[in-house]
Parts: structure tokens; sequence; C-alpha cells
């Protein structure tokens, strides 16, 4: 069963999108409301993507994007971007390989169908 962890500051969010694709999509979703602790949980439970939230307190989403490109052994997961400034976001990030982004708020439908084609993408988890 493929797996998603998601980065949300916001746990009613991070609970609506967990609900949401478990119930359209055959997936786990796991959740941490902190950027720091995302790559203890990718290490522990190795998901099929990533769902980061751009704007979290600590590390940021792209802080833990950084992190987990540039560390000495750099995690290869798909990374959706959840933001509520897409247009801009997607200008600032394209530099540095971006290109999953979502604005917030998502429309259900279009969110399920982008994790849908993100881990359909995806090679499965070691």
């Amino acid at each position: 069963m493929k797996r998603v962890l998601v980065a949300d500051d916001d746990s009613d969010m991070a609970a609506l999108i967990k609900a949401m694709l478990e119930e359209r999509l055959s997936i786990t979703v796991d959740h941490v409301a902190n950027g720091a602790l995302v790559p203890d949980q990718i290490a522990a439970t190795h998901p099929d993507l990533v769902i980061l939230d751009v704007s979290m307190p600590g590390l940021n989403g792209l802080d833990v994007f950084d992190l987990l490109r540039g560390s000495a052994g750099p995690v290869d997961v798909p990374v959706l971007f959840l933001t509520a400034t897409p247009d801009r976001a997607e200008q600032a990030f394209a530099h540095l390989g971006i290109t999953d982004v979502m604005a917030k708020p998502f429309d259900a439908d279009a969110l399920v169908r982008r994790v849908d084609d993100l881990l359909a993408r995806a090679a499965p988890a070691a």
C-alpha cells in the first residue's frame, strides 16, 4: 500500500487531508506537525509522497525540502507543496527544481487527482 506523509502545523487541515485521501485512495497517510520531524518520519515509514505546508514555524516547507535534497544521503521522494500563494511560490521555487505546488485552500477533487498522479509516477517505497 502506498504511503503519504503530510507535514502541516494546522492539525485540522492535516486531519482533513488524511481523511480525504484515505477515503478516496487506497493509501496510508501519516502526519507530523513540525517540519523538523519530517526526515525522521521519512526514515521510519518510507513514504511514496510528502505533502509539505510551505508556512510552518521552525523548519518551513522550503527548509525541509533543502534538508531532504541536500543531506549527505539525499532523500528522493516526490514533494507536493501546499501554499496560500501558489503563483508566487512556483516562480520562487522554480530554480530549486520544485514543480508540484498547489493552492490553499484547495479543491478536494483536485488534491486527490494530484496525489494519485504523483503516486502513480513515484517509484515504490524501499
